[in-house]
């Protein structure tokens, strides 16, 4: 079970989708985070990865930095449109410093060195996920707020209603009212 996360027995787990032209990481990725309960779809190439993204609702993508046809960031820029809630964790074995700005930049939400290490590819995904429940019960919270707003006044006796009727009538108004 990923740390610092919720429990994912929940009958939807997270996907993850994992993109990179060596299928041996894929593989081992794969493995790694299906032992955490998370669902994971993979892909080989920039195009392949777009295509899972339009067909799946995907919580987090692992995306190799350097990938014939598309790379790592151009592939990241593009799911944006997409899938703007995906969390993107980029990978790359070229990690150098003005990438990894670069990277945080266009939005990815981490970058990690090859080889990767499993405590820290499962914690950078945990974060992420993290992050999106965040900014879900926040979105959800900001709803219930506006929802609430609209009905400030609680009551619905004929008095009561009369009342806000006088008082709709009156404040428009520069007089005074007691």
């Amino acid at each position: 079970m990923l740390s610092n996360s919720p429990p994912l027995e929940a009958p939807n787990p997270p996907t993850v989708l994992v993109v990179d032209d060596e299928p041996g990481i894929v593989d081992s990725l794969r493995k790694v985070f299906e032992r955490e309960s998370l669902r994971v779809v993979t892909a080989r190439n920039g195009a392949e990865a777009l295509d899972v993204l339009r067909k799946n609702s995907v919580a987090v993508m692992l995306t190799d930095l350097m990938m014939p046809g598309m790379s790592g960031l151009d592939l990241l820029r593009a799911s944006r449109q997409i899938s703007p809630e995906t969390e993107t964790v980029l990978m790359t074995a070229y990690g150098t410093v003005e990438n990894a700005v670069e990277a945080m930049k266009d939005g990815a939400y981490d970058f990690v060195t090859k080889p990767i290490k499993r405590a820290h590819i499962t914690r950078a995904v945990a974060k992420a996920l993290e992050k999106q429940s965040l900014v879900r019960e926040n979105r959800s919270l900001r709803e219930q707020l506006a929802a609430q707003k609209k009905h400030e006044a609680v009551g619905q006796s004929l008095t009561w209603r009369r009342t806000l009727e006088t008082v709709a009538q009156a404040a428009p108004s520069m007089a005074t009212v007691l």
